[in-house]
């Protein structure tokens, strides 16, 4: 559902910033905007009541429910493998396999071969790093 829909059925909807809104809550009999939206980046929309409406109240008082809250994810359907690597994760995992890619190469630069071990290493850094691009790029 788009957030659009939501905000089409509030009174007194203000922007308070980059996807979050204050507006009348729908629960209850309100004056000034008490209601918080919130959409996240991945589609799901947050609400809050801080006069202390329920969430399902508030959903229902606009003739929807909780789901249309959440977007369907395809990337988490059962059969689908869930991501690989957590975001808060990813950076330091490339740039610890990139470290590893450096010192390979300066190794090479001086001439120095790579043992079979260090050669080893060198492909799962790259593999890691090809892995991260392509669930990142998805």
């Amino acid at each position: 559902m788009s957030i659009d829909i939501l905000l089409s059925k509030l009174d007194k909807v203000k922007s308070t910033g980059q996807g979050k809104w204050l507006a009348c809550c729908s629960a209850h009999p309100d004056k000034s905007p008490s209601l918080a939206i919130k959409q996240t980046d991945d589609g799901k929309i947050l609400i809050h009541c801080f006069a202390g409406c329920h969430v399902t109240d508030i959903v229902e008082s606009v003739g929807l429910e909780l789901r249309d809250l959440m977007p369907v994810n395809m990337k988490y359907q059962k059969g689908v493998k869930p991501p690989r690597f957590n975001k808060y994760e990813l950076f330091d995992r490339v740039v610890y396999e990139s470290i590893i890619l450096s010192l390979a190469i300066r190794q090479l630069l001086n001439f120095d071969n790579l043992s079979p071990g260090d050669l080893l290493i060198v492909t799962r850094a790259e593999n890691l790093i090809n892995d991260i691009a392509m669930e990142v790029g998805r």
